[in-house]
């Protein structure tokens, strides 16, 4: 028994680090979803607990494409969606969205082996809402922001089409003026990704 479970162990190792055995995974251009967590320093009342949300706020869902790779080098472009609710009385407001559309240069580190590490850096642009509570009464605002990310992940090839990939960034965020609670977005954000190359 013990020597199966060795057997098994063994396999899944060196099916995970061996060569892909001739398929470049990375020549294509990929389309993905992702969804995660972010934690705006400001807004962070538990720092010691990355996967918990900021009170009020829902996980992150979005949206990505990926380049084909030149010299282990790809772009990203990236576009998340970020939601608050229930706000003291006092803000008067139902909610703020935060929509982040980031463009990212991502260096594979290595790319000829199933799994592989990677950091990212780029820019991003913010766009933000705030619905303020009784709709008839009062107009939404909008505001915009800009934003630099940094990060670092690991991508496991599935197949020669399918990828999952966990990422850890740090997003600096800034609006123009205040939004909601703050001005400062700025915090980690850890999501977990799936893609499909074509």
């Amino acid at each position: 028994m013990k020597r199966k479970f060795l057997y098994s162990i063994l396999t899944v190792v060196f099916a995970t680090v061996i060569p892909a055995q001739g398929r470049n995974y990375f020549k294509h251009a990929s389309l993905g979803i992702q969804s995660g967590v972010w934690k705006p320093s400001s807004l962070d009342t538990e720092p010691n607990k990355p996967f918990e949300p900021v009170k009020g706020s829902l996980p992150t869902y979005g949206l990505y494409f990926v380049s084909p790779t030149v010299n282990n080098f790809a772009l990203r472009a990236t576009i998340i969606q970020w939601y608050q609710k229930d706000f003291p009385e006092s803000y008067e407001l139902e909610s703020v969205t935060l929509r982040h559309l980031s463009i990212d240069l991502v260096n594979y580190i290595i790319t000829q082996y199933r799994i592989s590490p990677y950091v990212s850096y780029g820019i991003a642009f913010i766009w933000s809402r705030e619905e303020p509570k009784g709709l008839h009464e009062k107009i939404p605002l909008d505001r915009a922001g800009y934003g630099v990310n940094v990060g670092a992940g690991i991508q496991y090839m599935a197949s020669s089409r399918l990828a999952l990939a966990v990422e850890y960034q740090y997003l600096y965020a800034k609006i123009v003026k205040k939004v909601g609670k703050t001005d400062n977005y700025s915090g980690a954000q850890v999501t977990f990704k799936f893609s499909i190359a074509f």
